[in-house]
């Protein structure tokens, strides 16, 4: 029987891996930035990495604290920085969380300054596509022309989706690849957008100028919001600096001065029999603690979500409340 010389039908225009082979689109997933990407997993590892190393260093405080406590008795005097504060074993532990905490506050914080950089260059880059359009340049070649430029942190990912386009992915998947690699909801909505200009079709420039303003407006409103609730920040450090004053006098005027008065046996008032015995101060100093401490976290948390709308952007504010909080009781009280 003779064989069908009947041509191949055509690839849908629709179909995304029809213009390249299914190894070569898999390594392409395997090779990207976001969504178990190489730069993906490389990132999860590294902050678990961290997580690791804080681990570390808050074994490395406890057994420091079993040590001092070995040697010198539960409530060991400890010099630290020229200052010397009567430490235990709680105390020891809440010194090993919060610098244990230090670690991942450095790597949040590189990468909430990377995603404010991203975020901020977004509106360049969308501009710098435009002007390349007015020339009658296709979307994937203004692209590659705005790529020449520097955009900070979002240059890197901008050559990503260069070299995907080359390989012959579509533009809307070498996008979407674009927008899990750089992590910012305005580089998604970005992306989402450009897409959506390009499956339209019509004046390039238009579009992307549309885009532009779009995301210039989405970044001005985050700015008031950003600026609307900035005093709230310094009125949290403000409440809780009264807080460690009240609590700082309450204890030296006032529990001290009764845990210091011998008020003798007992006896009687007005037929009623009474007994005064001294007051616990340690354990009020400890109660007080506890309550600061909690109070520092829970208000550097909600301060960062209410800054940036992440909620471990404000780990910076809690480990600072706390280590403040912890040298007052610690030091001074």
């Amino acid at each position: 029987m003779s064989q069908s010389n009947e041509p191949a039908p055509a690839p849908a225009p629709g179909a995304p891996d029809a213009a390249v082979p299914a190894k070569k689109v898999k390594k392409i997933k395997d090779d990207s930035g976001g969504g178990g990407g190489v730069s993906g997993i490389f990132s999860k590892i590294t902050r678990k990495l961290v997580w690791v190393f804080s681990g570390i260093i808050f074994a490395g405080i406890f057994f420091w604290g079993l040590i001092e406590i070995a040697l010198f008795g539960p409530t060991p005097n400890v010099p630290i920085a020229g200052l010397v504060g009567k430490f235990s074993i709680d105390r020891f532990l809440l010194l090993a969380g919060i610098v244990a905490l230090i670690p991942p506050a450095l790597v949040y914080l590189a990468e909430s300054k990377r995603r404010d950089s991203i975020d901020n260059n977004i509106p360049h880059l969308i501009r710098d596509i435009a002007d390349a359009g007015r020339s009658g340049m296709t979307l994937t070649r203004s692209i590659e022309i705005s790529a020449e430029r520097d955009y900070g942190p979002l240059t890197k990912e901008l050559k990503k989706l260069i070299a995907k386009i080359s390989f012959r992915v579509p533009l809307e998947r070498a996008l979407q690849y674009f927008a899990d690699a750089t992590g910012t909801t305005l580089a998604r909505r970005s992306s989402m957008l450009i897409s959506e200009a390009n499956k339209s079709g019509g004046d390039i420039q238009e579009s992307m100028e549309s885009v532009a303003k779009h995301v210039q407006e989405i970044q001005y409103l985050e700015r008031k919001r950003r600026a609307t609730l900035r005093p709230f920040i310094g009125v949290m450090y403000i409440s809780f600096a009264v807080f460690l004053v009240t609590v700082y006098l309450l204890i030296s005027s006032f529990f001290k001065q009764l845990a210091n008065t011998d008020f003798g046996g007992g006896g009687t008032v007005g037929g009623v029999g009474f007994n005064f015995v001294s007051l616990p101060l340690d354990k009020i100093t400890t109660v007080f603690l506890y309550m600061a401490m909690i109070e520092a976290l829970f208000a550097g948390l909600v301060g960062g979500k209410m800054a940036t709308g992440y909620l471990k952007d404000g780990l910076k504010h809690a480990i600072l409340l706390m280590m403040i909080c912890f040298v007052t009781f610690i030091f001074l009280i």
